[in-house]
């Protein structure tokens, strides 16, 4: 902005027509305040006031001058949106709020700054994913399909309308964060060139899959218990029957060549012999039974789905999580 074009417009604003209940007073005196900073190249304080009058009472040059001290700062992307608003309130009013040659201003610096803008496409996975640009979440813009970075003030991110849109952003490095529902993040540090049209992915991996239900575990477990018990049963039904045969042993030597034993310590052992005996035999029975129900068991368990990692027609698939 010049030196001359400052009182110009100020001029020019000053003769507009007047409408509503709006604060005009209070909107001149923030435009004359701005237009001194601007004058001054304080382009950041200049901003806050051209931005306090406009709040006060929307006008073209006001929307101009916006976006002058966005050009001045460059920020292209934030000056454009203020040059586009501006030609368009004009437009509005039937050309009464730009002379000639501020529209001509405006239009020639929107050429310039459009010109140092990227168009990238962001493709955002998965698409209910929020986005944010430089700690800023993005703003529709014109047209309704296209979005701007770097236009509304910082905050946390957004939702896009769609999962796949074209973004108006300044050229140079950005820091881009997507955060999906369940809370996970990622950062991506993004270069752009001036004029990029390319597709950026902004993909979060997926959440693991859970490992699949092992339905026949119990049973194997089971198969495992009982099989013990029975190998168990075993050992004991093995030592009773040594121990039983070592008794009849005895026995026999207590009355050799006798059926019938009338001596009191042969018909002990006898008698012990034989309760062992049996007691071998019940723990023998026990022991194979539970042994091959264990083995039933086993056998006849469920199995987990088994999992395959592999090549597809696709390419490697690779799924992870931060």
């Amino acid at each position: 902005m010049t030196r001359r074009a400052v009182p110009l417009l100020i001029a020019l604003w000053v003769v507009a027509p007047v409408a509503g209940a709006e604060d005009v007073e209070g909107a001149r005196a923030a435009f004359r305040q701005g237009a001194a900073l601007a004058q001054e190249g304080r382009w950041n304080d200049a901003l806050a006031q051209f931005e306090r009058s406009v709040a006060m009472r929307l006008h073209a040059t006001t929307l101009y001058d916006l976006g002058f001290c966005e050009r001045a700062l460059g920020h292209a992307t934030r000056a454009k949106k203020y040059f586009d608003r501006a030609l368009a309130r004009d437009a509005s009013t039937a050309g009464a709020e730009l002379s000639p040659e501020l529209r001509a201003a405006t239009e020639r610096y929107l050429v310039e700054v459009t010109a140092k803008i990227a168009t990238p496409r962001f493709v955002v996975t998965p698409p209910d994913a929020t986005v944010s640009v430089d700690g800023r979440p993005l703003e529709p813009g014109e047209p309704g399909d296209r979005l701007l970075a770097g236009t509304r003030p910082p905050g946390p991110g957004e939702k896009l309308p769609t999962a796949s849109a074209v973004v108006e952003i300044d050229a140079g490095p950005h820091e881009i964060v997507i955060t999906a529902p369940d809370g996970r993040s990622r950062l991506l540090h993004v270069e752009l060139a001036t004029g990029a049209s390319r597709e950026v992915l902004l993909e979060l991996p997926p959440l693991p899959r859970a490992p699949p239900l092992d339905v026949g575990a119990p049973r194997r477990t089971a198969s495992f218990v009982v099989g013990g018990v029975g190998l168990l049963a075993i050992g004991f039904g093995t030592y009773f029957g040594l121990h039983a045969r070592s008794l009849w042993g005895d026995a026999q030597s207590a009355c050799p060549g006798s059926t019938a034993c009338p001596t009191e310590d042969g018909y002990r052992l006898s008698s012990s012999a034989k309760a062992d005996a049996n007691a071998s035999t019940i723990l023998f029975t026990v022991g194979v039974t539970a042994v091959a129900g264990g083995a039933l068991l086993y056998l006849t368990a469920p199995r987990a789905p088994s999992v395959h990692v592999g090549v597809g027609l696709g390419g490697v698939e690779l799924r992870g999580e931060f």
